[in-house]
């Protein structure tokens, strides 16, 4: 059971679909309320996820790169990539967090930079589905990462049909050719 949470496709197919979750989540409302302002007036707001959240959508990109990167190359990079992951998505988490926790502070701040002003208004808010989705696919992020930390060890990277067309010693003994100053290709 273990080895088929922590292969490489379930592994990949968690992170990516997740982070494309949270990526997609972004454009959605994430959190929605009044302010009472002189120069705003009463009115309605709405916070998009990439306006009340973008460190989230950060998290996710590198979630998505640190996935990549973990399936497609060699043990230390793996693990460098699955730890990225993690911490992407821990970071991720506390972003969805802070506006989980204060949806009216989120918005308070979305407000103030519409009027062009520092800090942030006083606002009423609360937090919609989306922002909830976002942090549900965070999590999700993160056990991918988990996955991979426990998986990646035993995972293959890219196999020889990815390499350039010559054997390993060759291109090795190529490279050590420029290296004295010769060029491999004028045989060629």
């Amino acid at each position: 059971m273990i080895d088929a949470l922590t292969s490489k496709r379930t592994v990949l197919v968690v992170i990516l679909t997740a982070a494309s979750v949270i990526l997609i989540s972004g454009s959605r409302e994430w959190v929605s309320g009044s302010v009472e302002d002189a120069v705003l007036g009463a009115s309605a707001l709405h916070g998009a996820g990439s306006d009340i959240a973008p460190g989230a959508l950060a998290a996710a990109l590198v979630g998505l790169a640190s996935a990549v990167a973990a399936a497609t190359s060699g043990r230390v990079v793996r693990v460098a990539a699955a730890c990225s992951a993690l911490m992407a998505a821990v970071l991720g988490a506390t972003v969805i967090i802070s506006v989980l926790v204060d949806p009216g502070g989120a918005l308070g701040k979305l407000a103030a930079a519409g009027t062009g002003r520092s800090g942030a208004l006083a606002t009423h808010g609360q937090a919609g589905s989306w922002a909830w989705v976002a942090f549900a696919a965070m999590l999700v992020m993160g056990l991918g990462a988990l996955g991979a930390l426990v998986g990646g060890p035993r995972w293959h990277g890219l196999s020889s049909r990815y390499e350039a067309g010559e054997p390993a010693a060759e291109r090795a003994s190529d490279w050590d050719r420029l290296s004295h100053g010769e060029d491999p290709t004028a045989e060629h």
